[in-house]
């Protein structure tokens, strides 16, 4: 997990601050969070997992339909049925049982009210649990008319409550597949089953044109940032800094204080949105749905504990952690261990790494107790993973979503590590220069 509190600097310069660029990002560069935690004093995060899919999400390609004859499910019958639900989700890769998630794939009724005659979109088919959903939508266009790689934005609500978005997470790309167009759309949010999405898509833009918005909304958080260093420090101050750095005694805990007092994020939310109607698109036009987010296999296993709860569900595991384990000095690790000796790492996410990175992820897993003698065979990568603060930031709850369907009743354990920052005095437990194991809890038994 490793989570930390410094993605609020995302857009910062990496080179400036000492942070290789990530190539998986198209176009944000990493966070300057090893600069943040050096000019604020605080303990500086081992590493920090970038928030996006792994290749089998945006992968289960044809082979799923060559594997389950395109009639695994039913209820995926409207709109090419199943096939054409396998054959929207373009990536670089296929599941080794791929037939494992058809069986979650369903289509609910969803109509869309569009302003664009010559653009139409249908909804293709879904799969989720009760933490996130996956939905796969198909465009039609008239001769003439080319979608390929262009932007979509969109804004969404659920049940009512308008879903924010963060690092231009409002725009899915469109691609085009054996000659249709595709779109896919992740929600991540908790507690998801049953409830109604609200989505609109709104005009289409070019990469471009998409980069520019982008621009227009960094300069203005830029701005927000700069009227809170000129508060504090004053004007004197902030024009010496270098670009793209920070005061010395920058306190980042206090900063997420203003930036939410301040409503900051509805603020960026209206600044974007301004962006992008001002801005020249490629296809103009709305097109309009609801779908209630009812899946199949929902079946869970909740266990409560002292301080928190853990919830077993197909797709992801969800943890409320212990208040005591989310100290900025702190980082949790989570071993989900099944029944048949496969184990999930909750820093194992595949797009993370590569060849060069899997020795030290095994240093990290072999630092945990139990896990001394794993291989990285027994482990299935997770797909992806996120935090979910309540409205009075009080509790939090951590997702992880795993890289294959797992039935809650196949978990054996799962466990929760805690490592503290103790910098040179540490007695090198973790395997993280500077980290101690402290504490180990079994959150859950099978």
């Amino acid at each position: 997990m490793k989570w930390n509190c410094f993605d609020w600097f995302d857009h910062y310069a990496a080179e400036k601050n000492g942070v290789p660029k990530l190539e998986t990002q198209p176009i944000h560069t990493d966070a300057i969070w090893k600069r943040v935690q050096e000019q604020a004093d605080i303990a500086p995060q081992p590493k920090r997992n970038r928030m996006h899919m792994t290749k089998w999400v945006a992968g289960i390609a044809a082979a799923a339909v060559l594997v389950t004859g395109g009639t695994t499910v039913a209820a995926a019958v409207g709109y090419g049925g199943l096939d054409a639900f396998f054959q929207s989700l373009i990536g670089e890769e296929t599941p080794e049982n791929p037939e494992k998630m058809a069986a979650l794939v369903t289509t609910p009724a969803a109509d869309f009210d569009s302003t664009n005659t010559d653009v139409q979109m249908t909804l293709l088919g879904m799969y989720g649990d009760n933490n996130y959903a996956l939905l796969s939508f198909q465009l039609t266009a008239a001769d003439g008319i080319s979608l390929n790689e262009v932007m979509l934005p969109y804004t969404m609500t659920i049940d009512g409550i308008p879903q924010s978005y963060s690092d231009m997470g409002d725009a899915v790309i469109v691609r085009e597949r054996n000659g249709a167009y595709y779109c896919n759309l992740l929600v991540k949010h908790t507690g998801l089953q049953g409830k109604t999405l609200d989505l609109t898509f709104q005009n289409m833009y070019t990469q471009e044109q998409y980069h520019d918005v982008y621009q227009q909304v960094m300069a203005y958080e830029d701005e927000l940032r700069q009227d809170y260093i000129r508060q504090l420090w004053g004007e004197d101050v902030l024009n010496s800094l270098e670009k793209d750095t920070l005061p010395a005694d920058f306190d980042v805990d206090a900063w997420k204080a203003y930036y939410k007092e301040q409503n900051c994020a509805q603020k960026v939310s209206e600044k974007m949105q301004e962006a992008y109607a001002q801005s020249a698109c490629s296809v103009s036009g709305s097109w309009h749905t609801g779908v209630t987010l009812d899946f199949v296999g929902t079946d869970q296993i909740t266990n409560e504990f002292e301080g928190g709860s853990v919830t077993l569900q197909p797709l992801s595991i969800s943890l409320t952690m212990p208040e005591a384990w989310n100290a900025t000095s702190t980082y949790t690790d989570c071993v989900v261990t099944l029944k048949d000796g496969r184990k999930v790492y909750s820093s194992y996410n595949e797009a993370d790494y590569d060849a060069n990175d899997m020795e030290n992820l095994l240093s990290w897993i072999h630092a945990l107790p139990s896990c001394e003698n794993d291989t990285l065979e027994q482990y299935i990568p997770i797909a992806q993973s996120f935090c979910e603060t309540d409205s009075a930031g009080n509790s939090r709850t951590d997702v992880l979503c795993y890289g294959e369907p797992i039935d809650p009743a196949e978990v054996a354990e799962v466990t929760l590590y805690c490592f503290e920052y103790r910098g040179e005095n540490a007695l090198g437990t973790s395997g993280i220069e500077g980290y101690d194991l402290i504490d180990t809890m079994v959150l859950y038994q099978g």
